[in-house]
């Protein structure tokens, strides 16, 4: 791809707004995670999620070969959250200080999101310098009403409206 392309090919994913999410594992040596900037909803039946990994990330074999993980939804206070488990701050330990229970199914849910969900591997795909993960849902639940953490324009923001509707009861597959 000529770097005319790339260059507006990131212009362009600028323009559009995506909800933030870090994606948790149980690895050997403790909690791990990860903020992605793919995500997306695949299919209701089966239930099916995707997220993407960087091939050159730390993480990537452990994202690539884990028996389940969560996607955590950060809400709009948590910018913290998502610059340390996108490696922007020096913490070596990205879960050093960060609150966070285990889920049903056993991987980190980090306090204070606005949702998460729990997922099985369903397929991997090579996808150029990225790897996509597609996941079976196997547990999800809302936390908390606070408003979505948003990237947009290579800045956090959030919705404009006030506080979001009440999350529904807890969903369990």
């Amino acid at each position: 791809m000529s770097e005319d392309i790339q260059s507006g090919l990131k212009h362009v994913m600028r323009v559009c707004p995506q909800g933030v999410t870090v994606v948790t594992a149980q690895g050997p040596d403790g909690p791990r995670g990860l903020t992605v900037s793919s995500f997306t909803s695949v299919s209701l039946t089966p239930p099916l999620v995707l997220f993407c990994v960087a091939k050159n990330s730390s993480q990537h074999d452990l994202f690539c070969s884990a028996p389940n993980f969560a996607v955590n939804f950060l809400a709009d206070d948590q910018k913290t959250i998502s610059d340390r488990f996108a490696g922007r701050t020096t913490a070596q330990d990205r879960f050093q200080g960060v609150k966070h229970a285990r889920g049903v199914t056993g991987p980190p849910i980090i306090a204070g999101v606005r949702a998460a969900i729990e997922c099985r591997p369903w397929a991997l795909h090579d996808a150029g310098d990225h790897s996509i993960v597609v996941a079976e849902v196997v547990a999800a639940s809302a936390a908390s009403s606070k408003r979505p953490l948003v990237y947009y324009s290579q800045q956090y923001t959030t919705t404009e409206r006030g506080e979001s509707p009440a999350p529904p009861s807890d969903i369990v597959w």
